[in-house]
Parts: C-alpha cells; structure tokens; sequence
C-alpha cells in the first residue's frame, strides 16, 4: 500500500522541501519516502526526540544540526508521530508513506514565518490551508469555516474502475471526496496525474495499487468558487 501527496500550482511536485507551517496545537500533514531516510528538522530548534508507534519506523538523530532522519518499517499508508524540539515543544506529524524519493521535512512555527514576508506567507498560508483540506476530507472531520455534504455520485473515470464521490467540503476552497474500486479482473496501478484537471491544486490517493475489487479513497482540493 502506499499514498502519494501533490500539491499542483503550490508546490513543485518533486517535494524538494516540504514547509509544515503551524503550531503544536495543529496536525501537520506530509508525504515521506517508503525506502529511503527522510530529513526531518525544527525551523531554529534542535530535535530532541521522535516518538511514535514502537516498531513503524527508524529514527537516526543528527546531534550536530538537532535534525533527524526517519525511515518507515511497515507497510501501513500512515504514520503519526510527534516530534519534541528543544523548547518543549511536541509537534504532531501525519505522514503519508508513498513510493517516492527521500524527503526533506521542514517543521515551521506559525508565528515565527509572520515576520519573514508577506508574499512568502500568503504561499505558505495557502499550503497550509490546503493540507487542512485534505485532512479533512481524510477524517471526515467538518473545518468551522467549511460546510460538508455526504454525496453518492457516480462520476465517469476509466472503464477499469468505479468512482464515486462520496463527501464535499466548500469553503474558501473546495474539496471532494472519492472512493475509487478496481472493478477489472486486473491488478491496477494508480498514476495520480491522471485526476488532475483544471482547478485542482492537490490530489491525495490512499492506495496507488488495488486488487481486482479493491478500493481506495482520493481526496482532492480544487480553488473556491472565487478562486
């Protein structure tokens, strides 16, 4: 199983750097690679510890940055772990496992980013609104300044699967919630471009690789209505 993150006009999809904006109060949300260390580093902290479920993941601590490096040891699509920093901090990280190579997690305090730019910060603001989004529609959880419906819609995809829309958030942006089922006798490989289309920012596929009548949940976020 694996879970794969894009974040079409906001960030490059290479993930070079990802910027995880918010406080320890939030739920961070991040894609991590399945075979190789992941960079992960506190924005002006050191690490002091990574903790989690025993036994999901490697943590290889850089004592000389206070950076770390952690590496998934299950097959799961998530993993949730927090990260304590050297002010006393425990940020809590959602993290997508996917087929992709070695990521770079930047861990941003809110607060902090406000005196660095305005125009950076509206970037930063919109990949973290985004992320929210997708958590959302992930947890089935209703954001105060959203409205969420439950749907069953049919909507045409490929003749190999059926795709169904099952949940709507709208707000300043959109989301849209899908389960996705292999109805072909074959094994099918997801390639997440194919549910791009205009408007979409970010497409979020729990499993890329389904069985034959297995099924998976997508999770989109488009620009609002205004956008």
């Amino acid at each position: 199983m694996a879970l794969a993150l894009f974040l079409g006009s906001v960030s490059a999809p290479s993930f070079a750097g990802q910027y995880l904006e918010g406080s320890p109060d939030d739920g961070l949300t991040a894609t991590v690679s399945r075979s190789e260390p992941n960079l992960i580093r506190v924005e002006g902290r050191k690490i002091r510890r990574i903790q989690g479920v025993e036994g999901e993941f490697l943590v290889t601590p850089d004592k000389e940055t206070g950076a770390a490096y952690l590496k998934p040891n299950t097959d799961k699509p998530i993993l949730s772990v927090f990260v304590a920093d050297d002010a006393g901090r425990h940020w809590k990280l959602m993290l997508k496992v996917a087929d992709v190579p070695a990521e770079t997690l930047v861990i941003r305090d809110r607060s902090r980013s406000r005196v660095e730019g305005r125009a950076f910060l509206a970037d930063e603001s919109r990949n973290a609104a985004i992320r929210r989004v997708l958590l959302a529609l992930a947890r089935d959880t209703e954001p105060e300044d959203m409205t969420a419906r439950d749907t069953l819609v049919i909507v045409p995809l490929w003749n190999e699967a059926r795709f169904v829309l099952v949940r709507t958030l709208e707000g300043a942006l959109l989301g849209e919630k899908y389960q996705l089922t292999n109805v072909s006798s074959s094994r099918m490989v997801i390639d997440e471009r194919e549910l791009y289309r205009r408007g979409v920012l970010a497409v979020m596929v729990d499993s890329l690789e389904l069985e034959p009548g297995e099924a998976t949940n997508v999770m989109v976020v488009l620009e609002g209505r205004d956008g």
